[in-house]
């Protein structure tokens, strides 16, 4: 492994774990296979298991150094203060991959000293990616991509995972002035709503709560393509950075101790206030 991390090595890494990931996933979409439930009352199938697994054994043997994150398996305790970390998510949207509805995706960050530097949202049923290096800017399939010029609410394509989550949250009445201030609502949810607005095709998608891996790729990806990114509350960051004892470690409990709003940026989107 080189010394110095260039960008087309960091690129390099994210691409070729993402190829590994999907190739896993295609070999069970669309066919049979049973679904266990977790604690959390969420499914994961074997496509799951099996696309974590890969990028893990990919990533041991090319950055055996570096700690890492998974939705499926958890954190390697042995790096859990590397400077780098790897962050995925082997299928964000499970229950569309149950019910063979193709808006599900691998989502997959690098993470060096607490910032995000290079996120992937690979979606393998469609065939598509979108992914961003820091610095490098932001691509779609290969093609440079940046977020809508649309510049007001009214003109905007709004996106969510369920209205009914961001009711049970307490974000219920902000979430309703939003979309119905906008010009077209729709519950395009999981990284594919993240996918629309990162190129262009949305202006906001927001989740009112989200686990670490279900977001990390997203820090960069749209500061990349212009657009901005935070959780509910207004953290730009999702980890502890430079100056902090606890540099390079999670803000928050990686498990639903997020929350998540991406944009455009060429208009100001109110946050909510503090659920009671």
């Amino acid at each position: 492994m080189p010394s110095n991390l260039d960008i087309k090595y960091i690129e390099s890494l994210l691409l070729r774990a993402g190829d590994l990931a999907q190739a896993e996933i295609l070999k069970y979409w669309n066919s049979s296979f049973s679904v266990e439930w977790k604690v959390d009352s969420t499914p994961v199938t074997i496509a799951d298991k099996k696309a974590e697994e890969a990028v893990r054994e990919f990533a041991l043997k090319e950055t055996p150094e570096w700690g890492f994150i998974g939705e499926e398996f958890g954190e390697n305790i042995n790096n859990k203060q590397s400077e780098y970390q790897w962050v995925i998510d082997p299928i964000d949207g499970t229950k569309a991959f149950i019910h063979t509805v193709p808006l599900f995706g691998t989502l997959i960050a690098i993470v060096h000293k607490g910032v995000s530097i290079a996120g992937l949202i690979q979606l393998p049923a469609l065939n598509s990616k979108i992914w961003a290096i820091k610095g490098g800017g932001a691509f779609r399939d290969g093609k440079r991509i940046f977020t809508s010029n649309t510049a007001k609410l009214a003109d905007s394509l709004v996106l969510s995972g369920t209205i009914n989550t961001m009711e049970d949250k307490g974000y219920g009445d902000w979430f309703s002035k939003l979309r119905k201030g906008a010009q077209l609502y729709r519950g395009w949810g999981d990284c594919y709503g993240y996918y629309l607005v990162a190129c262009g095709r949305a202006e906001i998608m927001s989740d009112p709560v989200v686990s670490l891996w279900d977001i990390a790729p997203y820090p960069v990806i749209f500061s990349e393509a212009g657009g901005k990114f935070s959780t509910l509350a207004g953290e730009t960051s999702l980890f502890f950075t430079e100056g902090s004892p606890l540099e390079g470690l999670p803000l928050h409990h990686i498990y639903e101790d997020y929350s998540s709003i991406a944009s455009n940026g060429k208009f100001e989107v109110f946050l909510p206030s503090p659920p009671i």
